[in-house]
């Protein structure tokens, strides 16, 4: 059973019952509740979408751009990832997502951090992606602000915190991101990826993505694939889906 997107599904159906209309910085207005939260057990599967088409690549490009600290866009256009283009200056993005991770404060390395910490069985094992001081400095201030990781005997977790998610667009593609850190440190600390946590403090739905979330919550799902391979060479084992679902972005 692919509990995982059960649980995606009433979120969404959980919004568009009960959400509240909002104005944002976009166009287009959204309904939105307030701190949701999903947990996934990775051991039952690889946490990607199948009631609609998702380009793992386009996750996996992204998660590696972030880890290794880029914030060009030649990497992500390498990789036909497109949807940060509209908002860079000179081809760079300022200091999102790798800079925070990989440069903190323009000196701090936190994922070297968060290994050696979790390899003491420490409860600090944190990654700080909100940076008041270098917001001026972004082209967007980052979405996902906090990663917890917390180890339990031969396992290890992460939660995820989210000032704001697009839970049609966007937050697909930021769980595997997730699971790919929290794959990606258990596996340079010799644990088991275990459960996966995410709270939306913000979570919406655009009004111009309703008729594409009703297609996808009325679509058949499928069973989860396998992450396989390392760092190198991840893929996806068995990944089956329904076909793409196509919606604009909120600029």
């Amino acid at each position: 059973m692919n509990k995982f997107e059960i649980d995606y599904k009433s979120l969404l159906i959980d919004v568009l019952e009960n959400g509240i209309e909002s104005e944002n910085r976009t166009k287009t207005n959204t309904i939105k509740l307030f701190n949701k939260s999903l947990n996934i057990d990775l051991v039952n599967g690889f946490p990607i979408i199948t009631g609609k088409k998702i380009f793992f690549e386009k996750a996996l490009a992204e998660f590696k751009w972030m880890y290794e600290g880029k914030t060009d866009l030649q990497y992500l256009k390498e990789n036909n990832v497109n949807w940060w283009n509209d908002f860079a200056t000179d081809n760079d993005l300022g200091k999102v997502y790798g800079y925070q991770i990989r440069n903190y404060n323009n000196s701090f390395d936190q994922v070297k951090y968060v290994i050696n910490e979790i390899k003491s069985n420490s409860r600090r094992a944190l990654i700080n992606l909100w940076n008041p001081t270098d917001l001026k400095e972004q082209a967007l201030p980052c979405c996902f602000t906090h990663m917890n990781f917390v180890r339990t005997n031969g396992k290890l977790n992460l939660a995820v915190n989210f000032r704001s998610s697009d839970l049609f667009l966007g937050l697909p593609y930021d769980t595997i991101v997730a699971a790919l850190f929290l794959t990606t440190i258990a596996k340079e600390c010799d644990l088991i990826p275990g459960m996966l946590g995410l709270n939306l403090m913000d979570a919406h739905l655009y009004n111009n993505h309703y008729s594409q979330a009703l297609e996808y919550i009325n679509n058949p799902t499928y069973n989860l694939p396998v992450l396989e391979g390392n760092y190198d060479s991840y893929n996806l084992k068995s990944y089956k889906s329904n076909k793409l679902i196509k919606a604009p972005l909120a600029i």
